[in-house]
């Protein structure tokens, strides 16, 4: 399935779109009559022992899920000394052409695309549905695990455009023309549940509330019809002449939704990847 990419032209309010391919998603048939080219880098984000019983062949498994960033000058230099060594010990480099799995289309495939993009790699896609898609067309599954790339000095390019601070967040809920938007479940918005390892539960004052999955198809292995995206963002407000920041619990269910707005074309996104947990911990900061 062909993902539209949106351009929204004046007049906004008009809704007038064009649409062109995709620059996010890529098919299984994609990555297979790629395999053989040593640019192509898969990445496998599920979880190790995951990944241990079965992955597409000559996929690398990355854990972009567990780490934590802490709005701080500490926390963003701990970030990317963290980013780059991952990245580094995997042996990317700028002229890989990057793909990132789990099971369908989900959060931790999102987080890593997210990281990716952040790190200044130019060329990243998620697999459109994901390891079940790709079993599904009966492709090959390996439990090898394939030859150790070596180590490489990851020369990281932050794109500071794509990344919100607790700080900035504070400040740009105070504008007209920016909507924080949160993607987690109804309650955690709600302030009726959360993680555990959060000093408090509640949302950031002012936050519209989507939650991610309004935005990927209803089986999760793609994303969702751009008609339907385009009249859900506009009944809450979300148009792309705005500063749009996602956030969830840890950046992840945010990473996919910045991922779907980015290829849908809107131009002034950022993942406020400390989300709710980094929000919390600052108690000088507001909740509802």
């Amino acid at each position: 399935m062909s993902i539209a990419k949106l351009f929204w032209f004046a007049p906004l309010a008009a809704g007038l779109l064009v649409a062109a391919d995709s620059h996010t998603l890529v098919t299984p048939d994609w990555i297979e009559q790629r395999r053989s080219d040593a640019s192509v880098i898969i990445l496998d984000a599920r979880p190790e022992a995951e990944y241990k019983k079965g992955h597409i062949p000559g996929a690398l498994s990355i854990n972009a899920y567990d780490n934590l960033v802490e709005s701080t000058p500490q926390g963003d230099k701990v970030f990317q000394e963290w980013l780059t060594d991952t990245l580094g010990r995997l042996g990317l480099g700028p002229k890989d052409q990057i793909v990132v799995y789990e099971n369908k289309l989900g959060m931790r495939a999102a987080r890593a695309y997210w990281l990716l993009c952040y790190a200044g790699q130019p060329t990243v896609y998620m697999l459109e549905g994901g390891f079940e898609g790709w079993k599904a067309k009966q492709l090959p599954v390996s439990t090898d695990s394939p030859a150790a790339r070596a180590a490489s000095k990851y020369k990281l390019k932050p794109q500071k455009k794509y990344l919100a601070t607790a700080q900035e967040v504070a400040a740009l809920g105070k504008e007209k023309k920016v909507v924080i938007l949160d993607v987690r479940r109804r309650e955690e918005y709600e302030g009726k549940s959360g993680s555990e390892d959060c000093t408090r539960q509640g949302r950031i004052p002012g936050a519209v509330w989507i939650e991610w999955t309004q935005f990927l198809s209803a089986d999760g292995s793609t994303i969702q019809a751009p008609e339907k995206l385009g009249v859900m963002l506009a009944e809450k407000g979300i148009t792309p002449d705005k500063q749009i920041v996602t956030y969830c619990h840890r950046g992840a269910r945010a990473a996919m939704v910045w991922a779907v707005l980015d290829d849908l074309g809107y131009p002034k996104v950022k993942n406020y990847v400390g989300s709710w947990h980094d929000w919390a911990a600052k108690k000088e900061l507001p909740a509802q």
